[in-house]
């Protein structure tokens, strides 16, 4: 507990369902903060009800009593939007992510944390293999990465077994909920837990193979961060204001293939503001497209990214797509980060502080009001005209304006679908003559996300 919240002065956030995983949690914060003292830092519970069961608002009303007897702030985050079609677990846990997050960034905290142990992450692992997934899958869960710019997502008992945590719970005298879900064997997850209970040599072995493809990772995500140092040292990679990635083609042929496969996979993410990479088979195709010595056709598509190919060298940049960008309505936005230092903005406070050693930020601090994501690829200030009656972030393209690489810049709109602002070049192309949008691309905090510094 002790590692996971230093330099997390501006808050945590417990995600506690009652289970016995997450009881042990809080138990474990409440015991940390009593001996720690004054200087904890703020520690919050939050649960979500997902409304999946006729039990969850006992459930989450379990929990806030128990934090209330604990001295904890707790907080029920309610998700009813579900609705019958597509996969329920992954669709549940995009929503509670999402609410847990803005939860954290509403109350100022930098910081979530789960009560994943062992257990799930030898269970991710051996779904990952069943799928076939890469390096990247089949390492399993991270103790510390990054959920948004802003925040932070730890999983402390990752080298726990659920024994342990149930020890701490029967310790504290507590009863925890019973999920019926957890053996629910419609589930993957159900089903893969049940055999592993029945097979401990199996299990076994999916450990040591878990802790086998956890250094491989390590090993390759430091050989991939020293790279891209030197790419960003030596002018071969960079990073362009409209988020843009660009690159020279000829460091992929100088590359292993799977170092290769490894950065443009990473490259394809960060361009499309998007947290899952591409299947290795497709990223595959595309790292032969690039290492032919005169591509054809110049330029595809690949999770969410247009890869462009033009005199040796190769630019990733956001694809508008057929079903175009999502809007940013204002008037519901959640500003990143109140207080709190933004991975991508080069340890700079949004808000105009500049955090110790930093003093300035390409040459100068620019404080940003009310800074909102847009399509997780901008962090852009919308403070000017959040009050305008519904005003929202849309993608250019949705303007029916733009080139290919154009169209997925923001711009702000009213109501009407009237421009209000847009970046400098952007909005004297659009004839705009209030000030450009105070903004800032994502695409290297994208790129470089839980590499090792």
């Amino acid at each position: 507990m002790a590692r996971v919240s230093s330099g997390s002065s501006a808050g945590i956030v417990l995600a506690v369902s009652g289970g016995p995983d997450s009881l042990a949690l809080m138990r474990v914060a409440d015991i940390y903060r009593r001996h720690v003292g004054a200087c904890a830092p703020a520690i919050a519970i939050a649960t979500v009800d997902h409304h999946l069961r006729p039990e969850s608002t006992n459930e989450a009303a379990f929990v806030a009593a128990l934090a209330a007897r604990w001295g904890f702030h707790h907080t029920t985050l309610h998700w009813q939007g579900f609705d019958g079609a597509g996969n329920l677990s992954a669709k549940a846990r995009e929503a509670r992510y999402a609410l847990l997050r803005d939860h954290a960034r509403i109350h100022g905290a930098g910081l979530i944390l789960t009560a994943h142990h062992r257990g799930d992450d030898i269970e991710t692992h051996g779904l990952a293999v069943a799928r076939g997934a890469g390096l990247g899958g089949r390492a399993g869960m991270r103790a510390l990465r990054w959920l948004a710019p802003d925040i932070g997502l730890g999983r402390p008992f990752l080298a726990f077994e659920k024994s342990a945590l149930a020890a701490v719970v029967a310790a504290a005298g507590l009863q925890p909920i019973d999920d019926p879900t957890n053996r629910d064997l419609r589930y993957d997850r159900a089903r893969i837990r049940q055999r592993l209970a029945q097979d401990p040599a199996r299990r076994a072995a999916l450990a040591r193979r878990l802790s086998r493809s956890k250094a491989a990772r390590e090993r390759g995500e430091a050989a991939l961060a020293a790279l891209l140092r030197s790419l960003e040292a030596d002018g071969r990679l960079r990073y362009e204001t409209d988020g843009a990635i660009t690159l020279d083609r000829t460091v992929l042929s100088t590359l292993s293939r799977r170092c290769a496969a490894h950065l443009i996979s990473r490259a394809i993410v960060a361009a499309a503001g998007g947290d899952t990479p591409p299947a290795g088979p497709a990223v595959a195709a595309i790292l032969d497209w690039l290492l032919a010595g005169n591509p054809t056709p110049l330029q595809r598509s690949l999770g969410g990214a247009l890869l462009a190919c033009d005199n040796g060298r190769l630019t990733l940049m956001r694809e508008f797509g057929r079903s175009g960008i999502p809007p940013v309505f204002l008037a519901t936005s959640v500003p990143l980060g109140a207080g709190a230092r933004i991975a991508a903005m080069e340890d700079c406070d949004l808000r105009g502080s500049v955090a110790p050693d930093q003093t300035k930020l390409q040459g100068r601090v620019l404080p940003m009001a009310w800074p909102v994501s847009f399509d997780g690829r901008f962090v852009v200030d919308v403070g000017p005209w959040r009050t305008h009656a519904g005003a929202r972030i849309v993608a250019l393209g949705s303007l029916k304006r733009g080139n290919a690489r154009d169209r997925c810049r923001p711009v702000v709109i009213d109501a009407a679908g009237t421009p209000l602002a847009a970046e400098a070049l952007i909005a004297r192309r659009l004839g705009l003559k209030a000030a450009p949008l105070v903004m800032r691309s994502l695409t290297r905090h994208l790129l470089l996300r839980d590499l090792p510094v």
